[in-house]
């Protein structure tokens, strides 16, 4: 046997049921197996497996072992001469194992070889080809010299900077996403060393390949997607804490003890260091729009304070801090912070700063007219909505003013499997904005990148749908890698017509789009639903002699009503949940379901209301709920 293709999953059944459909494809006229080791995932993706791929080679194991164990419980099994380890985010194109097998063949000093990457907007991942992490590279990576000087052989060795990314080449390091292994190479130097439970490992054998006499190559004339970091992601504190000490362990067992210590040291530093830049990071991303409308509406109400002549305002810098942070306060509140961008939100926090001021220059019997404020909040308004029109003008990310609901798309493939795409797409989308399609033999065409670029740009287009029924994987592979610069989202719809998967999504029937602007758990969503919760605790507090008659377990509900008030719970949550590939937006555990518990109780209704709810959240549905379940509030 030639070779055994090795994935290990968990949780990712779309993702590995994309993957097992190119496998298939690229095995062709190839003497080998597929082995799909499961660590115990609760997505369906055992059942998946039996059901679409019978003749793959199922281990299904009865607790998460880990990367390492999971890879050598099959290479262990396998009798191939060579074995590819493979995430199941990954596409294959059909070419990449006979490419990777005929150099293997004519290089028997190779014992291990990765391939060249991309992401799923069609960017190289520097990781396909990286260089041995030793204390003074990860210092580099660490301070960071290696982004600032990323081709330097010095200072960029982590990723290999220096070596074009279209060339082959010896390299120190492979990539566990996808390890090519000659078996006679891992018989000599031994399989993944199980004490690295999630990365780490690759490094770890990659190292002792090359200490084993062996040559690791970077082979980029085969190509593949890597969506990457599905179930992890990488700008998680967690991340940090999990990939650095597998560092730890890596440095500990290939180092000297002095080395080792200096290691160490970088490593908590490294941590620390990642942990804290990722908090200011999203801060300054969170808190930079307001920043700017502060400044820019504190200059704009000064002046306009000055050109009043009252003097009052003009010389209180504190009172005019206040007046302007009132209003950031109120913008806040009616979403002018919310992505995507909208304008009509702005106006709306201004109306309220309007109603607000007007009020308590009429309760605090102040003199002037109304329409002094009304002219201050024009004045000021022209800072935060020209702001808005600026960023949008000048393509600034994620501040375009222009709805996203209804995305624009491009399907290429044959009429009827675009027919089918954009038809999905409208129902997962809730409708779409343009439709447009290109035929099997234009996106097939040695022209095909020029034109598809020539209609992104004509028709303005957010997505471009490849029908894999149609296109071939590597002929997809190749349109996104062309096709990068142009900023579009690229999705690919299955042979299956059951779904279709995108960098950061997956869309079927069955598992709905959550619509951002209308979900749960948008922006709106969780401001709007934790707003009606206080609401309800103050009332609640305010009636609650009452209540307490009405309630069946008063010791319950206090102690529900004090859980909801520290944010632990709140008051409308979901129903009983059934197993099911779609994973609803995570919510605080509720007092009751959308029914009130009134309704319906057998799973599939449950489950729908569960939907329902997550995707079209409407504060109206859990004052219904409530009311209707005011007896059950202590439960």
């Amino acid at each position: 046997m030639k070779l055994s293709v090795i994935i290990v999953n968990y949780n990712v059944r779309a993702y590995l049921e994309q993957c097992l459909r190119t496998v298939q494809e690229a095995m062709k006229g190839i003497a080998g197996d597929v082995y799909v080791v499961d660590n115990l995932s609760t997505d369906g993706s055992v059942e998946m497996v039996r059901e679409k791929f019978p003749q793959v080679k199922l281990i299904a194991n009865t607790e998460n072992v880990g990367f390492s164990r999971a890879n050598n419980q099959a290479i262990r099994e396998s009798d191939a001469e060579y074995v590819v380890l493979l995430n199941p985010d990954t596409v294959v194109g059909e070419d990449v194992f006979q490419k990777v097998i005929a150099f293997m063949d004519a290089n028997p000093k190779a014992g291990g070889l990765g391939v060249k990457m991309i992401d799923g907007t069609g960017t190289f991942l520097p990781e396909s080809k990286r260089g041995l992490p030793t204390p003074a590279v990860a210092f580099y990576k660490i301070i960071g010299l290696t982004r600032m000087f990323p081709r330097s052989k010095v200072f960029g060795r982590y990723h290999l900077g220096h070596l074009p990314e279209n060339e082959k080449a010896r390299i120190e390091i492979l990539s566990g996403a996808c390890m090519f292994l000659r078996k006679a190479t891992l018989d000599k130097v031994g399989l993944l060393d199980e004490s690295f439970f999630m990365y780490g490992e690759d490094i770890d054998l990659s190292y002792r390949i090359t200490l084993g006499g062996y040559d690791n190559w970077y082979f980029p004339d085969a190509r593949i997607i890597h969506y990457k970091g599905e179930s992890t992601k990488k700008s998680s504190v967690n991340y940090v804490f999990v990939f650095y000490n597998a560092m730890a362990i890596f440095a500990k067992k290939h180092f000297t003890r002095r080395r080792t210590d200096f290691f160490s040291l970088l490593i908590n530093g490294s941590i620390y260091l990642s942990a804290a830049g990722a908090i200011v990071a999203r801060f300054f991303r969170r808190a930079l729009l307001p920043m700017l409308d502060f400044g820019l509406m504190f200059l704009l109400g000064w002046s306009y304070s000055a050109y009043l002549g009252n003097g009052s305002s003009a010389h209180d810098p504190l009172g005019m801090g206040m007046v302007v942070a009132t209003l950031v306060a109120l913008m806040a509140l009616t979403g002018a912070y919310d992505r995507p961008v909208r304008l009509l939100n702005v106006a709306k926090g201004m109306v309220l700063w309007l109603l607000f001021f007007t009020l308590r220059r009429s309760m605090a019997g102040m003199p002037g007219a109304w329409y002094v404020d009304l002219i201050a909040v024009a004045v000021i308004a022209v800072a935060p909505i020209t702001a808005r029109v600026v960023m949008h003008l000048l393509r600034f990310r994620g501040y375009s003013l222009r709805s996203l609901d209804l995305k624009r798309v491009l399907a290429i493939g044959s009429a009827e499997e675009n027919k089918h795409a954009l038809d999905l797409l409208w129902q997962t989308h809730f409708g779409l904005g343009r439709q447009r399609q290109m035929s099997l033999e234009e996106g097939s065409s040695p022209k095909a990148a020029e034109e598809i670029r020539r209609r992104i740009r004509k028709h303005d287009i957010d997505e471009v749908v490849f029908c894999a029924k149609d296109l071939r994987w590597a002929n997809i592979i190749d349109l996104m890698e062309q096709l990068r610069p142009t900023g579009v989202m690229f999705k690919i719809a299955q042979p299956a017509r059951e779904f279709i998967i995108g960098p950061n999504s997956i869309e079927s029937l069955n598992d709905l789009f959550i619509m951002e602007r209308y979900a749960v758990n948008s922006s709106a969503g969780r401001r709007s639903k934790r707003i009606l919760d206080l609401a309800l605790v103050a009332v609640l507090g305010l009636t609650m002699p009452v209540v307490l008659l009405l309630v069946k377990d008063r010791a319950g509900f206090i102690r529900n009503w004090w859980a909801v008030l520290q944010r632990r719970m709140t008051w409308v949550g979901y129903g009983p949940l059934v197993e099911s590939p779609l994973k609803l937006p995570s919510l605080k555990r509720g007092v009751l379901d959308p029914t009130g518990g009134k309704g319906p109780q057998d799973p599939l209704t449950l489950h729908r209301a569960n939907v329902t709810y997550a995707k079209d959240y409407k504060a109206w549905t859990d004052l219904q709920a409530v009311w209707a379940g005011l007896p059950d509030l202590g439960r």
